[in-house]
């Protein structure tokens, strides 16, 4: 393989020229221009589409005519033409250069420009493939005098070149096409800073964006015969086996067992209503992730709606069963004082991290979430947005659902690349409280819904069934949490109840007696108390996270 060497002309402006290797151009147009081997188009076209990728003009040239012979064999029209020196020295005689060039300026725009969609690019392509007017050249104007002439050619196929080498060199021409165009529009970027007055974050999240473009640029696809596949899969299923945790388990028993924990590279989306109580699910996951004695885990939590000092007094009230309007007003008794400390003194050992951030970004989120991942050295085991509509894409102008389109890819690549689960609150549209009742919600309600459908792997709904709140500690709604979508298992319903004065969250069991799973419903408001959580008044004076938790995977089936 060739490596890039240095060069001493002036191309930039601090005297650096961009990174290239004119001998490893020579060396993969080489081993085309020899033709000895039918398949190395096959091996450096997909990492080589356009001329641009080669940093010498007259090598740019050689590969325009490169792929024009490709072309029409592809298409049939020569498909006994054979791509090595002869056959390139006979069309680039036949190439006007005037023509060339332009060509590789529109095979570059086509290429690059991010405002074309696809049908416009390949039109573009189509417009500048080989036509037979660019065939009328005469000695003095074609390309293949413009380069020098059919010894340069000749001179390429008796060059060295290693086709064991065409792909790495493919490869690391790739490479260093990716490095030119980064050092140019992050050159752009700076220059712009000297002159713009936009706000420092939006330099930065232009930059971002760049980064993350070019990054996807440099991910090729990869194919697999069904062999290597199945070979994997059973590799992955008997490591499964030996290593049964998967995933970060809520703690949330009926959830976990639908969903399977929430696995590494999965996007899980938890929508409702606001004040149905989609916070403090979230947040009793949380709890659980990172309280879990045997493996406690660190969790990276993105308040976009509330502070954090507000956040932290929600987990207070629902680790300390702690009223939490005593808590927000400061009129929490003198009895419960202790409590409140020993909350306090257990949150502070919690691997729990909150980034307050009221104007952020989705391209500054993946920042941030990268940065924690490499100053924890790999700890961060889930992170958690609320709520994804509070999110702000590039361009604050574009429409709703584009916004969510682009938010909902960012969070899925933060997922895949890091291999952690990315946990999402979502607003959901006010059809589901249109008529009479409110129905129960579906995908459809999802504010973005066809974005947020496609790019998540679970979709869970809150939705709230009955009652009112009542007065005291023991008044409670009745919910139903909905599993509307799961790649990876069943969906379904499971009843809990939200008691919204400690902002807590139990399993609804039936009462003592009871001939069936449905909870029961209180009038006005307030519940009828469960077997497993009787005299809460009790637990008021409990330790804080002593109390008996229906959903913990040793607790007893009422």
């Amino acid at each position: 393989m060739v490596s890039p060497r240095s060069s001493t002309a002036s191309a930039a402006n601090d005297g650096r020229e961009p990174p290239h290797s004119v001998e490893l151009e020579r060396a993969i147009l080489s081993v085309i221009a020899k033709g000895a081997h039918a398949v190395a188009m096959q091996q450096v076209r997909p990492l080589a589409s356009h001329p641009l990728l080669f940093w010498n003009r007259d090598h740019r040239v050689i590969w325009l005519a490169c792929l024009d012979i490709d072309d029409l064999a592809m298409d049939g029209k020569r498909a006994s033409v054979v791509l090595d020196a002869t056959a390139l020295v006979e069309h680039l005689g036949r190439l006007r250069f005037s023509v060339a060039l332009e060509r590789i300026r529109q095979l570059q725009l086509a290429a690059e420009t991010e405002d074309l969609d696809n049908a416009a690019r390949q039109r573009l392509r189509q417009f500048w493939r080989l036509e037979d007017r660019d065939r009328t050249a005469s000695a003095g104007d074609s390309a293949l005098a413009a380069i020098g002439g059919a010894q340069v050619i000749y001179a390429l196929a008796d060059a060295p070149g290693s086709f064991a080498s065409l792909l790495s060199n493919g490869q690391l021409l790739r490479e260093l096409y990716l490095k030119r165009r980064f050092i140019s529009q992050l050159g752009a970027i700076i220059d712009e800073s000297y002159l713009t007055t936009d706000h420092f974050g939006e330099l930065v999240d232009r930059a971002g964006q760049t980064v993350m473009h070019l990054g996807g640029k440099n991910a090729n696809a990869t194919v697999h015969d069904m062999s290597t596949a199945a070979q994997e899969t059973l590799d992955l299923i008997h490591h499964r086996i030996n290593n049964p945790d998967r995933g970060v388990a809520t703690g949330l028993r009926d959830i976990d067992e639908k969903l399977g924990a929430l696995r590494p590279g999965g996007l899980y989306v938890l929508a409702a209503r606001p004040g149905v109580g989609k916070t403090s699910l979230a947040l009793r996951m949380v709890q659980s992730i990172v309280t879990n004695s045997a493996n406690p885990q660190l969790v990276l939590f993105f308040s976009l709606e509330v502070s954090n000092v507000d956040l932290a007094k929600k987990l207070i009230a629902a680790y300390g069963q702690l009223p939490f309007s005593d808590l927000d007003t400061g009129k929490l008794s003198d009895e419960l004082l202790p409590k409140l400390e020993q909350c306090i003194h257990d949150l502070k050992t919690w691997p729990l991290e909150i980034s307050e951030n009221l104007n952020l970004t989705v391209h500054k989120l993946r920042s941030v979430v990268k940065r924690r991942m490499l100053e924890s050295k790999g700890k961060l085991k889930l992170v958690v947005i609320d709520y994804l509509q509070l999110l702000h894409a590039t361009n604050p102008g574009q429409e709703e659902y584009a916004k969510i389109s682009e938010i909902t890819r960012v969070l899925k690549m933060v997922a895949l690349e890091l291999k952690i689960p990315v946990l999402a609150l979502s607003q959901m549209s006010r059809d589901s409280e249109k008529g009479t009742a409110p129905r129960e919600p579906r995908l459809s309600d999802l504010r973005g819904s066809g974005s947020i459908e496609q790019d998540a792997d679970a979709v869970i709904f809150i939705h709230r069934m009955d009652g009112e709140d009542g007065d005291g500690p023991d008044a409670y709604r009745n919910i139903k949490i909905r599993v509307a979508k799961n790649r990876f298992g069943p969906t379904g319903d499971m009843l809990m109840r939200f008691y919204p004065t400690r902002l807590t969250f139990e399993a609804a069991a039936p009462e003592a007696g009871g001939d069936d799973d449905e909870p029961a419903v209180g009038g006005g408001g307030r519940g009828r108390i469960s077997r497993a959580a009787e005299d809460r008044g009790q637990r008021l004076k409990q330790k804080p996270g002593t109390s008996e938790d229906l959903f913990a995977e040793d607790a007893e089936t009422p």
